[in-house]
């Protein structure tokens, strides 16, 4: 709530400041939400930069702590940010925005003139503190976070936890698909485990010497022969076995 034209003065409580609101407290030196800052919390966080034990800060100085109040937000968010030179100006340029207006006297703080004024600075300072380049558009590629970003030039409705909840989503689908190829590559490794394993039954009843028998069978000449007999164990090897999904699957993982 802003006091009326004619000053703090005049108003229920002496603790608001004209062109300001409220007065500043060691709350506004910190800044929070779910959005990107708007220019009130810039200005307000500012004003807390009082000056030190042995000299003062000044606004640029002051622009630089702030700035790195606001970087985090822009990170989260995904927003480039223009330099911290001219993050500091524009800083900078708020403030002594408002303290122009501030320095209106009593006697014209009434009038249409410094009302339009008023009302000029509390939307700049209800907006989203703009320190992104002009060209950030191109520079996002991201569409969720071009969303973000339209919403924070405009009606402000977006917040973060929106964006945390699609990441979580994303990291939940890629965790999955991780998990799924995993086990995938464990059937194939498996699969192809036992079929090596067939194939070593085979190669090895085929290596195993031939035993004669006793039996002796008359030919159609009355001549005994040996009837040899083999040993083993019979396995049945696809002809298809080599084209199979699993086999080419472990096949290409393993030669990547």
């Amino acid at each position: 709530m802003l006091p009326s034209p004619t000053g703090p003065c005049q108003t229920s409580s002496r603790s608001l400041v004209f062109g300001l609101g409220h007065g500043i407290t060691s709350e506004d030196g910190i800044i929070t939400g779910t959005k990107l800052p708007t220019g009130r919390q810039i200005l307000r966080c500012m004003l807390t930069k009082k000056p030190g034990a042995n000299r003062a800060l000044s606004q640029f100085e002051a622009a630089k702590v702030v700035l790195e109040h606001v970087r985090p937000f822009y990170k989260k968010a995904n927003i480039p940010m223009v330099s911290d030179k001219r993050a500091c100006h524009k800083m900078v340029d708020l403030v002594n925005a408002n303290n122009k207006l501030r320095k209106i006297s009593q006697a014209k703080r009434s009038s249409e003139t410094t009302a339009k004024q008023l009302e000029k600075m509390e939307c700049r300072h209800d907006a989203t503190f703009p320190l992104w380049p002009p060209n950030v558009e191109k520079l996002i590629d991201n569409p969720e976070d071009l969303d973000f970003l339209a919403s924070m030039k405009t009606d402000r409705v977006a917040t973060f936890g929106v964006l945390d909840k699609k990441l979580q989503l994303k990291v939940k689908r890629r965790e999955e698909r991780q998990t799924a190829a995993a086990a995938r590559q464990s059937r194939c490794e498996k699969e192809l485990e036992e079929m090596t394993e067939m194939s070593s039954l085979v190669s090895e009843s085929d290596e195993e010497p031939e035993e004669d028998t006793n039996t002796v069978c008359p030919t159609s000449e009355g001549e005994p022969s040996h009837k040899r007999k083999k040993t083993g164990t019979n396995v049945f090897i696809p002809h298809d076995i080599l084209s199979r999904p699993s086999v080419v699957s472990l096949a290409t993982s393993s030669y990547h």
